[in-house]
């Protein structure tokens, strides 16, 4: 098996659309998503791997055998620090300069829910951590790795605002371009031939809390992209010198591809492991939207909620769910027969879900960092629905 950390460098505001119809007729405008989604970038991989090769195309079984390929991002980095979505938990009151983790509340006698599932409990604030109602404030989009193993070790329940540093990164800046196409005789703009598109500025993103007037070299921190691949076919031993420039996302965008045979940016965090070995609630927080087969529920949990997680023995019980609405992934296949995917529902990144121990030793979760949860194997091979793993 061959297992290596890939690192992206953007060269142009990178265009990843969502679904809405987009050209003649339809709309000239191409909205975009604030991230990039995990199948845009397999897919864009798989094809670079091809034509990295000159003995390569993608003729016969090709295109099946790199649809087997593993890949799990994109994420940003800083040097070699992992970057990793906001979790669903945090409530942020500004105005008491207090930061909140939610977890689950029992009903007390007399209260209930109309939950899809009888056994599980609300995820809520508790009396003493905030006796008054607030408006929480959007917290940092991209938190550091080692902040992030203290979000999910540290039995604290509240803690200070201050707790949001400089290292915490905001969300991408979006680019908008005005697009024409000139008559070559009149060098006037063609009718019906304006449109515009939205990139994702990913060289750098905005710091946290830091004043906009201040230069942009203190303002926005250097970013690269990281992700990561695990292929077992010797076809394609030559991922670990891989390195050319290649298309990402829409209106093909060019972003250099480099293996970095030794980095250790994905590793789970030491506190990590050592919290889990004795702990007996768990906390899964999604890195990467999920696909579930029956919705926000994984497919490996039974009817009493029980379950073990893909590659792992250990058994969990779910308590607890906090998740945003759904999102829609689709796409168009130009695998034959070409045409559009059908559209599925995701669950965003950030997404908690909280679970007792029932059997097993809570840190074997540990070799489950940053692995897919998703019920169908292709969606795992494709890097949705990557989980890490805390306590409650």
């Amino acid at each position: 098996m061959i297992r290596t950390i890939l690192e992206l460098t953007c060269r142009d505001p990178l265009v990843s659309r969502d679904g809405r119809p987009f050209g003649m007729e339809q709309g000239n405008r191409m909205r975009g998503l604030a991230w990039l989604l995990p199948s845009v970038v397999a897919g864009s991989f798989r094809t670079a791997l091809v034509k990295a090769h000159p003995n390569l195309d993608f003729s016969g079984d090709i295109p099946q055998r790199l649809q087997r390929i593993h890949v799990a991002g994109v994420f940003p980095a800083v040097g070699e620090e992992l970057y990793l979505p906001a979790p669903n938990d945090c409530l942020w009151n500004d105005q008491a300069h207090t930061i909140h983790r939610v977890q689950p509340v029992a009903f007390r006698e007399g209260e209930g829910g109309d939950f899809p599932e009888a056994p599980l409990q609300p995820v809520m604030l508790k009396e003493e951590q905030a006796p008054d109602d607030f408006k929480p404030q959007t917290p940092p989009a991209w938190w550091p790795l080692r902040k992030y193993a203290q979000w999910l070790t540290d039995p604290e329940t509240s803690r200070a605002s201050a707790w949001f540093d400089s290292s915490f990164l905001n969300r991408a800046f979006q680019e908008s371009r005005e697009h024409v196409k000139l008559d070559a005789g009149t060098g006037a703009a063609e009718e019906s031939r304006l449109f515009a598109t939205t990139g994702l500025t990913l060289t750098c993103l905005p710091r946290f809390g830091v004043q906009p007037t201040l230069p942009q070299a203190e303002r926005c921190a250097a970013v690269t992209l990281t992700a990561r691949v695990t292929l077992d076919d010797r076809t394609f031993d030559h991922l670990t010198s891989f390195q050319m420039w290649h298309p990402l996302g829409g209106e093909r965008r060019l972003v250099h591809w480099k293996s970095l045979n030794n980095s250790q940016r994905w590793s789970c965090p030491h506190a990590v492991g050592t919290t889990l070995k004795h702990a007996k609630q768990v906390r899964m927080v999604l890195a990467t939207p999920a696909i579930f087969r029956e919705g926000w529920k994984p497919g490996w949990l039974d009817g009493n909620l029980e379950g073990s997680p893909p590659g792992s023995t250990v058994t969990l019980k779910l308590v607890g769910v906090g998740i945003q609405r759904w999102r829609a992934v689709s796409g168009w296949s130009l695998a034959v027969p070409r045409g559009p995917k059908p559209i599925r529902r995701m669950v965003p990144a950030g997404g908690v879900y909280y679970f007792t121990l029932i059997n097993g030793h809570a840190d074997a979760l540990t070799s489950c960092w940053l692995e897919s949860v998703c019920d169908d194997e292709q969606d795992r091979r494709d890097g949705f629905g990557l989980a890490v793993w805390g306590t409650w």
